[in-house]
Formats: C-alpha cells, sequence, structure tokens
C-alpha cells in the first residue's frame, strides 16, 4: 500500500513531458503540499522562442536594419496616407461653396432631406427642432446676426461664432454635409413654427 507521500508512477505526456506526482519536501503551508511538476512543455518552449525572438529583433533593428524602427513605420505609413488622399482629391475634387454650388444645394430635395437629419443631430439643441430658435437665434424669419446669403450661412456653420458659443462644425461635418444643412435652413425659411423666437440681427431680403 503506498502513503500519501509515495510518488506516483511516471507519466509521458505531449504537454508536460515526463512528469511525477513527487511532493517537494518541506514545502507545506498551512497543509497544502507543494508537488514538483514542471512548467508545461509548450510553456517552456515559447519562453525560448521569445528570448530567441528578442535577439534577432535587437540584432535586426540595431546593426542590420532588416527590421523598420517606428520612426520608419511612420514615414511610410504618412507617404501611404498622403497616395490616399492625392488619389481621392483626384477622384473627388474638393467642394467649391461658391453661392452657385449652394444654391444647387437649396434646390434639390433630397439635400434638403439630407440636411434635415443632419440638422436634427447637431443643430436642433440650440436652434430648436423647426428652426425657430432656443440657444441660438431663429432661422425661420428674414433677420440674421452674421449675414443671410448661402455662403455666410456655409461659412458661420463651417467656422462657427465662438463669441456665441456656437463651435465650429468644419472638423465634424464634411463640406457636403454643411452644404446639405444650409439647404436645409434655407427650406424653413417663413415656416409658422411654434414658440419662435424673436428677430435677431439685420433684415435681409
Amino acid at each position: 500500500m503506498s502513503t500519501p507521500d509515495t510518488p506516483k508512477p511516471q507519466k509521458d505526456s505531449l504537454l508536460y513531458g515526463r512528469t511525477t506526482s513527487q511532493p517537494m519536501a518541506g514545502h507545506t503551508y498551512d497543509g497544502i503540499r507543494e508537488y514538483d511538476n514542471p512548467m508545461p512543455g509548450w510553456w517552456v518552449w515559447l519562453f525560448v522562442a521569445t528570448i530567441v525572438f528578442s535577439v534577432v529583433y535587437f540584432v535586426g533593428i540595431t546593426f542590420f536594419d532588416f527590421i523598420d524602427t517606428y520612426e520608419d513605420d511612420l514615414a511610410q505609413s504618412q507617404a501611404e496616407l498622403a497616395e490616399i488622399r492625392q488619389a481621392s482629391a483626384a477622384i473627388t475634387p474638393a467642394f467649391q461653396a461658391d453661392e452657385a454650388a449652394l444654391q444647387q444645394y437649396v434646390d434639390d430635395p433630397a439635400m434638403v432631406s439630407a440636411g434635415a437629419a443632419t440638422y436634427k443631430a447637431v443643430c436642433a439643441a440650440c436652434h430648436n427642432d423647426q428652426g425657430q430658435g432656443l440657444i441660438g437665434p431663429n432661422l425661420t424669419d428674414d433677420y440674421w446676426m452674421h449675414g443671410g446669403t448661402n455662403e455666410a450661412i456655409f461659412t458661420s456653420i463651417s467656422k462657427g461664432i465662438p463669441d456665441k458659443g456656437m463651435p465650429p462644425w468644419e472638423a465634424s461635418l464634411t463640406a457636403e454635409q454643411r452644404a446639405q444643412l444650409v439647404a436645409f435652413i434655407r427650406s424653413v425659411r417663413g415656416v409658422d413654427a411654434p414658440n419662435a423666437k424673436e428677430p435677431q440681427g439685420e433684415l435681409v431680403q
């Protein structure tokens, strides 16, 4: 009959190698015994592989240059990004926010509808749901504080009015989205919205 401290027969394992259940002498803590079991073979070889890789990486990045440095990777990525931007600009020319181009958006119901969705997401909190004004001014009347032309409205949306608390949207919205907003704002001119804010600014016909 074997005792609790009698080693069990060794066994072979693809993962663990040749193992035993031999408790280590003197390694008993609060009745818990520590067994002399080796680390799994796959773990040991993985650890060895990381050491070998670190040596190869250090030599390659320091002496032989067959591994790119961070600066090399950054330069390559920036060059690729510049090529992508040039290709995109060639396919889709930059939007020209002149009066004629903006008027085409104003006259297009599809652009007005797209602008309505953007308006609801980013503008309604300050200008109310129908443009009648809330924190921001009323957009349904003929009074404008910073110009009432299509270009002036586009500029106000793009650059914002920081001293009045309106943020610039040119970094968050594309030029097309801002043009669509102009189209929607034009579409609500003269709308008889409830609780419209009093006129502010100058009358623009």
